[in-house]
């Protein structure tokens, strides 16, 4: 499945920051865990993953994403 943030995540933003992966790639994660914190130009939140598995980033720290970017993918 393909990671984005997406509208509901960054509201009225349409880019955010990737600040820190709380992670690393390859881990298996679970639905809802904190994976990635992304800063937008009103606060730092926590991205919590959509579904569980195995997580494979697909952008680093220090980019900029917008709201459809593919951040990771998890299977």
């Amino acid at each position: 499945m393909d990671v984005t943030l997406g509208k509901d995540f960054l509201g009225e933003e349409d880019e955010a920051d990737l600040v820190e992966w709380l992670v690393a790639d390859g881990a298996t994660v679970a639905k809802g865990a904190p994976i990635a914190q992304v800063e937008t130009s009103k606060l730092v939140n926590d991205f919590e993953a959509p579904a569980a598995g195995v997580i494979t980033f697909k952008v680093e720290v220090g980019d900029v994403v917008s709201v459809d970017d593919v951040i990771a993918t998890i299977e």
